[in-house]
């Protein structure tokens, strides 16, 4: 798998491809996910158009940082979920509990629209 940063109107942007299946493979996500934590991103949009499938260990990674950053006061919005990944957030009901977006544009609008996040002074 790969993921590739990138940054647009103060919001990061995780660009993941390939299966997220949490085993090696699934490090360079682990250690983009600890990065965004350390931080302390307050505003974070997963992009898993290029993912076609997770499972358990692979979606535990995604949770893990989405819990982490949400307790410290950021906002995670995904976008550009696949039929199939999307059917197992359905599965899981966590498709009712995380942000779920159609597009990058959308997702970086709302955040204009009152997503909320770390302040500078939160950031310390």
């Amino acid at each position: 798998m790969k993921v590739s940063r990138r940054e647009r109107g103060g919001v990061v942007l995780l660009d993941l491809e390939g299966k997220v299946l949490g085993g090696e493979e699934s490090d360079c996500l682990r250690e983009e996910m600890e990065r965004v934590i350390r931080e302390r991103t307050p505003r974070l949009i997963l992009n898993l158009s290029g993912v076609p499938w997770l499972n358990s260990s692979g979606l535990g990674i995604l949770l893990s940082g989405y819990l982490r950053l949400k307790e410290m006061g950021g906002v995670v919005k995904f976008i550009g979920m696949q039929e199939r990944v999307r059917g197992i957030l359905t599965t899981t009901k966590l498709i009712q509990v995380l942000e779920v977006l159609d597009d990058e544009a959308e997702a970086i609008a709302s955040f204009a629209g009152g997503g909320r996040g770390l302040s500078a002074s939160d950031a310390g």
